[in-house]
């Protein structure tokens, strides 16, 4: 039941903030993800692993709040889950686990000013909070 109230915690946040969408990837982990329009306070971010095998795909729901907006940066803070649907197959839990977000983008190319520099460090934790990695993304985002 706690799974249904992130998900329609993320979709509340893409109507709050009139859902216009960015996409970004992370080339190192393989990650694509959708969100809401970054430039407001609170937005919603989705990921979805690539790269691998349809029992292993994973989405990444996370609920962003911006923690400073500049012209030339942004810096935000976030959390979020991660989830395997297709585990039900196999009688497993569907959480992996959860995730707390600490990024800044930024605008590389003067004249594109939506292409974004991503950097995030980003402690991610097992569903029972007995382990987990801390992990850091570099990317690439662009905000339609």
């Amino acid at each position: 039941m706690k799974h249904l109230g992130i998900v329609f915690l993320l979709l509340v946040t893409m109507k709050v903030s009139q859902a216009q969408v960015g996409l970004s990837y992370f080339p190192w982990q393989s990650e694509l993800a959708i969100n809401t329009n970054s430039k407001k306070l609170i937005w919603g971010d989705l990921r979805i692993a690539t790269n691998t095998f349809f029992g292993n795909l994973s989405f990444e729901p996370a609920l962003m709040l911006n923690l400073k907006r500049h012209e030339k940066y942004q810096l935000y803070t976030g959390l979020g889950g991660n989830f395997n649907f297709f585990n039900a197959f196999g009688d497993l839990p569907i959480t992996n686990g959860s995730a707390l977000y600490l990024g800044c983008r930024a605008p590389f190319i003067k004249s594109i000013p939506k292409l974004n520099f991503i950097f995030e460090l980003s402690p991610y934790f097992n569903p029972t909070f007995s382990g987990g990695q801390l992990r850091s993304k570099i990317g690439i985002a662009y905000q339609f």
